[in-house]
C-alpha cells in the first residue's frame, strides 16, 4: 500500500521523498509535505475485515498509469470509484461450491474415503453458507469459530449417526478452509520487510482465528463424546 501511495504521488507531480506513509490493518496514515505545508490525514479502516485481490491487482495498476501520466486525475478517480463498487469476481454460488470442493478435497488428502469426501465437501459447505452469512452482522472471529462449530459437529454427528469411529478426516477436511493462510503469509512478509507493527498485527489475528477454530474442533468433539 505505501509504494501505490508513492506511485500516485509522484503522478501527481509530488517529490516521492516528500510523502510519507504508514498503512495497517486498522489505518491508514499519509503525512505530504509541499511548498504550502505540511499536510497530515488519517483514514480509519472499518467494517469486517477482508481481502479482495482483484481489487488490489486493479489499483495497482491505475496507480502505475497514474504515475506514467496515461490517465488524467479525474479518470483516475472514476477509476477509483468503478474499482471500489465493482461486484467480487466470483459470485455467492461459485465460493459456496469451492468450499465444497476443496473440504472434500482435504478428506481425501487426510486418507479419506469417497464418503468422507461427500460428507466432509457438506460440512465445508454449510461453514462457507454460515460464514458469509454472519460476516456481515459480527466480528469475523466470531463468524470464523461459529463456521468451525457447524463443520466439526456434522464432522462428529456423521460418526454417531453411522456408529463407527470418530472421522477425524472429516473435521479436519472441513475447517482447513478456514485456517489464515492469506494472513499468516502477509504477516511473515510484512516481519522480513521490516513492517513490525503490521507483520505482529496480522500474525495475532491469524492466531486468534486458528485458536477459534481449534476451540471449535474441541468443543464439538467434547459434545459429542458426551451425547454418545
Amino acid at each position: 500500500m505505501e509504494r501505490t501511495i508513492r506511485h500516485l504521488a509522484s503522478g501527481a507531480g509530488i517529490e516521492p521523498q516528500s510523502v510519507q506513509s504508514f498503512v495497517t490493518p486498522t489505518g491508514i496514515f499519509i503525512s505530504m509535505t509541499t511548498p504550502t505545508g505540511t499536510t497530515t490525514k488519517l483514514q480509519r479502516i472499518v467494517g469486517p475485515a477482508s481481502l479482495n485481490l482483484a481489487k488490489v491487482s486493479a489499483i495497482n495498476d491505475l496507480s502505475r498509469r497514474f504515475e506514467r501520466n496515461a490517465c488524467t486525475l479525474s479518470e483516475a478517480l472514476h477509476e477509483l470509484d468503478r474499482i471500489e463498487q465493482a461486484p467480487l469476481l466470483y459470485g455467492y454460488w461459485v465460493r459456496v461450491i469451492a468450499a465444497f470442493l476443496s473440504s472434500g478435497s482435504f478428506t481425501l488428502f487426510f486418507g479419506g474415503t469417497g464418503w468422507d469426501f461427500l460428507f466432509g465437501g457438506i460440512a465445508g459447505l454449510l461453514a462457507e453458507i454460515v460464514l458469509e452469512w454472519l460476516i456481515r452482522y459480527v466480528p469475523s472471529l466470531l463468524a470464523v469459530l461459529m463456521a468451525a462449530l457447524v463443520a466439526s459437529f456434522i464432522g462428529a454427528g456423521i460418526s454417531g449417526f453411522l456408529h463407527v469411529p470418530m472421522q477425524g478426516s472429516i473435521i479436519i477436511g472441513s475447517v482447513i478452509p478456514l485456517l489464515p493462510g492469506m494472513a499468516l503469509t502477509n504477516s511473515i512478509r510484512d516481519l522480513l520487510a521490516g513492517d513490525l507493527l503490521s507483520g505482529v498485527a496480522r500474525g495475532a489475528e491469524a492466531f486468534l482465528v486458528t485458536g477459534s477454530i481449534a476451540v471449535a474442533v474441541a468443543l464439538a468433539l467434547d459434545l459429542s463424546i458426551y451425547f454418545h
